[in-house]
């Protein structure tokens, strides 16, 4: 087949989960054999030193510069107070790029596709009515997460901004949706989600995995360092580290001496950093090269996620290296390990400490869980499992049709965008 792929976000350094699972669809679908173009957004600088790894994937790679505006800026929050009267959701329409719409048509007119991989909703904000098979590929259900911050958040105009913007963006998730022939969602959880927000469509679980082989378990080097991995420009994971902090860790220090926390992700701003200056044994690292070195150094990888959809790489990540894990409900959402064996699932914080402590305290059930763990993401979260499931999805795929677009098309497309 020859796609276009459309990405909102360049997919290397695959260092979050939506680079990371970008990364892997795209190398499943060059070893299947599949002629990809992929159309995506970069920053200044993103795409230095890693054209030879895209050209072993795609067949040919453009990339349109965006420079989005920090969530924290003044002009984002005028945005967002502005869009409040507008009927498409702020998340999406910072997405919104005239160029990205000009060549997005002009490979549609130029070249024969037989389909467009939308890579998340937010890719399919500039895709111009076509007769081309659109592929909607959902990292999370995005409303969801909304929903679930709607429903801790205590400022009542905060509370209020984000109940708007969700209604927005669950219907342009569903107008999305019938656009779409073929939906992949990353989970039964979420296919269910999909499916019950447009039944008309086709929808397939392609899950998120890792590369196991890339994962090598090694032994810990503290029997007291508790690891949280999340990019800390993501507010789901501040949320975690706040939770974790004022209600778990607390409870851990009145009964474990030198206990290390250390909070590995890019991206930390000094504002959230500095309200934790007065925990101890807490750390921030920053970006790293290489995440792999600090889960390896860690005795339990935690996962204290309140507010998300899709399903949590970082748990598949610290599972391939044997590492035993305590989740949150929602955090662990979609994948099937079993409690008690392949993961500890506990949502109330004196649950959660107790999970940890229990842990720490046996060296040997630590093992086993983690070594459980490795074996479940070797059964159903490892790049066989998505070259199976991507095979099964594209197989449902229509023939090819012809690639015309009307002018009036594209001129209803142009209005609905800028509105």
């Amino acid at each position: 087949m020859r796609l276009l792929f459309l990405s909102f976000a360049f997919p290397l350094p695959a260092n979050n989960g939506h680079r990371m699972r970008t990364w892997t669809m795209l190398e499943v679908l060059a070893a299947q054999g599949h002629d990809v173009t992929l159309l995506t957004f970069a920053e200044p600088g993103e795409p230095e030193g890693h054209d030879a790894a895209l050209k072993k994937v795609c067949r040919e790679i453009e990339i349109v510069p965006l420079i989005l505006d920090s969530l924290s800026s003044t002009a984002a929050y005028l945005n967002r107070f502005l869009g409040l009267f507008g009927t498409q959701p702020y998340t999406v329409r910072r997405f919104t790029s005239p160029a990205m719409r000009a060549r997005i048509h002009e490979h549609l007119a130029r070249d024969s596709y037989d389909g467009v991989l939308c890579n998340t909703v937010y890719s399919a904000v500039n895709l111009p009515v076509t007769q081309v098979p659109v592929i909607l590929d959902s990292h999370n259900v995005e409303h969801v997460v909304l929903g679930r911050y709607v429903s801790l958040e205590q400022n009542p105009a905060n509370r209020f901004y984000a109940w708007s913007e969700m209604r927005k963006l669950r219907k342009w998730e569903k107008d999305s949706c019938r656009r779409a022939t073929i939906g992949m969602a990353c989970s039964e959880n979420d296919r269910k989600l999909l499916s019950s927000l447009c039944p008309g469509l086709r929808v397939t679980v392609v899950p998120n995995v890792v590369d196991v082989d890339r994962y090598v378990p090694q032994k810990e080097d503290s029997s007291s360092t508790i690891l949280f991995q999340g990019a800390m420009d993501w507010f789901p994971n501040r949320d975690a580290v706040s939770f974790f902090v004022d209600r778990v860790l607390p409870l851990l220090g009145q009964r474990i001496r030198h206990l290390r926390f250390v909070v590995a992700g890019r991206n930390p701003s000094p504002t959230f950093v500095t309200k934790f200056d007065g925990v101890p044994g807490i750390q921030f690292t920053g970006t790293l090269p290489d995440i792999r070195d600090e889960i390896a150094k860690a005795a339990v990888c935690v996962v204290p996620l309140r507010i998300g959809s899709g399903t949590r790489l970082k748990i598949l990540e610290a599972a391939a290296m044997a590492k035993p894990i305590v989740s949150t409900r929602v955090g662990a959402e979609g994948l099937e390990f079993v409690d008690g064996e392949e993961i500890v699932l506990a949502d109330e914080p004196s649950e959660f400490a107790r999970a940890i402590m229990d842990l720490l305290a046996d060296p040997m059930r630590r093992r086993t869980m983690g070594l459980a763990a490795r074996r479940r993401v070797e059964i159903q979260y490892s790049m066989s499992a998505l070259q199976c499931a991507m095979r099964q999805a594209l197989v449902q795929f229509p023939a090819k049709r012809l690639n015309v677009v009307s002018a009036a098309d594209v001129n209803r497309v142009e209005v609905e965008a800028r509105s």
